[in-house]
């Protein structure tokens, strides 16, 4: 018996090493593309923050170094960009101001970190590989190339209430998450719309992006070109100028932002006065049968529980987010979608082609095979999906049988606001009223009994 222990551990240990080495090759050879790519700018306080800005450059001054990727024509830009939209040193100063505040303060930048970028930029490298693969593979099937359902539908209500404002928007800023839906539907349904900046932490998702639109993007309506810059960058680094968007979209890319706050506040920066921010980000609901399932897994399994989902904003916090960056007018609501995947496994793998894996710091690396198998189980007998029965009281749904599949609920909150502007309405200042409450309701109250009384 202890023989057979022994060779266990053996194994797994030499697995472990294995699985080790191949991360630290896939890491080496990650870091060997992207100085071949070429790097704009690194800021010294921070070795993470980089920014790379890939098209829409003027390619005739002589000043810029420029390097051709082999995979695409995109033009990478090594030296730093200083041009209509794009600042990156102005970028890597606020950072250095950043990190100096922090250390005035007493601060660690670690301390401020729940999130690894590195390990979401790599998530997010993955997904637009599967995305691309599953394109190509319905192409071959000469059949409609539609992208990820859950990011289009997101997509698609985000651009509904951008489209209840009755106002151009000509120079639109997309920062993050379902960039490439985000950027497909603009061109389709904008008629306004000349000039968008989609910005990413991915430069896979951006080649993804300039294949789907092509050289040449056009409005779908009249065939107006549409230019597009192409833009990488950590949604918390942004380098774009103050004042030179009319709008600023990021839908489902926000939540995995170490500093929220931050973010929002230089993506109002961005804005002209009186100019749009809206995002969408997962709520806090979301995803609640996984939590659940895991939980209970872990303790039986285990005897404890660890965070196997990442933690999300609440809707009371994204109206105090929007206050802290700066926005007026503030507005926030929710919507509630409840999908069915077949099993517990297909909802993991519609994460991994969303980019959607926990990229927490202080996560577990690994699940032991007995807990996933038992999380898959308790997962099925608590959250299988709704079915309506065939009998008398139709109506009224009931839990289905596992073959006929699992729920999972995504909360999605739609966070609202606008640069300061004199032209905006404006509150009162406090105790400036001259009719009190009580005596209106007293005033409204007569009057209801005189009408009664008639």
């Amino acid at each position: 018996k202890n023989k057979d222990m022994l060779r266990r551990s053996k194994r797994s240990s030499s697995s472990y090493y294995l699985r080790r080495r191949r991360i630290a090759l896939a890491a080496k050879a990650a870091k060997g593309e992207q100085s071949r790519c070429g790097i704009v700018g690194r800021s010294s306080s921070c070795s993470c923050s980089r920014f790379l800005t890939t098209g829409g450059i003027d390619d005739g001054e002589d000043d810029h170094d420029a390097s051709t990727s082999s995979s695409s024509s995109t033009t990478l830009i090594k030296k730093r960009i200083n041009d209509e939209y794009v600042d990156t040193e102005a970028a890597m100063e606020r950072t250095r101001m950043k990190a100096a505040a922090l250390k005035a303060a007493g601060l660690k930048a670690e301390s401020m970190t729940v999130f690894d970028r590195e390990v979401k930029r790599a998530h997010r490298d993955r997904a637009a590989y599967l995305q691309r693969k599953k394109k190509e593979e319905k192409e071959k099937k000469s059949s409609s190339s539609e992208g990820d359902f859950l990011l289009e539908e997101a997509t698609r209500r985000v651009l509904d209430r951008l489209d209840d404002i009755k106002r151009p928007f000509k120079r639109i800023l997309v920062i993050g998450g379902a960039t490439v839906s985000t950027v497909k539907q603009l061109l389709e349904k904008r008629r306004d719309v000349e000039t968008i900046i989609a910005c990413d932490s991915s430069e896979a998702t951006l080649l993804l992006v300039k294949d789907i639109v092509g050289d040449a993007p056009k409005r779908k309506f009249d065939g107006f070109p549409v230019e597009i810059k192409y833009v990488q960058a950590f949604e918390d680094d942004l380098p774009i100028k103050d004042n030179v968007v009319d709008c600023v979209l990021s839908v489902l890319g926000l939540h995995w932002v170490n500093d929220l706050p931050g973010a929002m506040g230089q993506a109002r920066c961005t804005l002209v006065p009186d100019g749009l921010f809206l995002s969408a980000i997962f709520g806090g609901d979301t995803l609640t049968e996984l939590r659940i399932a895991c939980a209970l897994a872990e303790t039986e399994n285990e005897g404890g529980v660890s965070a196997r989902v990442s933690p999300l904003a609440h809707v009371r916090d994204a109206g105090n987010l929007l206050g802290r960056a700066g926005l007026r007018l503030p507005a926030v609501d929710v919507d509630t979608l409840t999908l069915n995947y077949k099993t517990p496994m297909d909802l993991v793998e519609h994460l991994r082609m969303m980019g959607e894996q926990n990229a927490v710091i202080e996560r577990r690396q690994t699940i032991k095979r007995s807990t996933m198998e038992l999380a898959n189980q308790k997962y099925v007998e608590n959250f299988s999906a709704l079915s309506l029965s065939n009998d008398d009281d139709a109506s009224m749904p009931k839990p289905s049988s596992s073959e006929s599949g699992i729920s999972a609920t995504f909360q999605i909150l739609y966070m609202t606001g606008w640069s300061p502007s004199e032209t905006q309405q404006k509150a009162k200042e406090r105790g400036s009223a001259t009719v009190s409450l009580s005596d209106l309701k007293s005033a409204l109250e007569e009057k209801e009994e005189e009408e009664e009384k008639k």
